[in-house]
């Protein structure tokens, strides 16, 4: 296994962070289905906590805040998941369908 510990491991750890970035903003703009629609949001929360754990791990050493906010953020991209699914389970029930396009009308 290779060590971050040098200069150009640091980048292109950032490269695969900003990759996961734009793989995740197209999934959340080209997808139909809010399953994929789902996914990409947490191939977005992972970007920001790899480049962080870089960012952290730049001279040697992971900080102990780094890694407290990469938990912090990992736990909350987590309940956001979870609530996500919980409401296309009931938009499935309301629609019968997991399409984006079909969830037009709001009801009280």
């Amino acid at each position: 296994m290779v060590a971050i510990g040098t200069y150009g491991d640091f980048e292109v750890i950032l490269v695969l962070s900003l990759m996961m970035l734009i793989i995740g903003v197209y999934g959340l703009v080209s997808k139909k289905s809010a399953i994929k629609v789902i996914m990409a949001i947490e191939i977005l929360v992972g970007a920001p906590n790899l480049a962080f754990i870089a960012f952290g791990y730049a001279q040697g050493t992971v900080d102990p805040m780094t890694e407290a906010f990469v938990i912090i953020s990992l736990s909350v991209g987590a309940a956001v998941i979870g609530l996500s699914l919980a409401f296309l389970r009931n938009l499935w029930k309301h629609f019968h369908t997991t399409e984006v396009d079909a969830y037009t009308t709001l009801k009280g």
